[in-house]
């Protein structure tokens, strides 16, 4: 894995969100695994990959934004 130092504000981020997912039965997520978890989602999110159970491939949300040419 890639060894990166955070802004303070950026962790404190990863911080609250690893306190927001802190619930049973899933023990305590590391900060690598909460940061993997963001960036996975994120990329979801932008279309940079597959949503799972996504068969149709990927579409960045550029091109999903982009508005067709008459």
């Amino acid at each position: 894995m890639a060894r990166n130092e955070l802004d303070p504000d950026v962790l404190a981020g990863v911080e609250r969100f690893i306190a927001d997912q802190d619930r049973p039965p899933h023990g305590r997520m590391s900060r690598e695994e909460a940061i993997a978890t963001i960036v996975s989602d994120w990329l979801m999110g932008q279309g940079y990959l597959p949503l799972p159970g996504d068969d149709e491939g990927v579409t960045t949300a550029l091109e999903a934004a982009e508005v067709p040419k008459p």
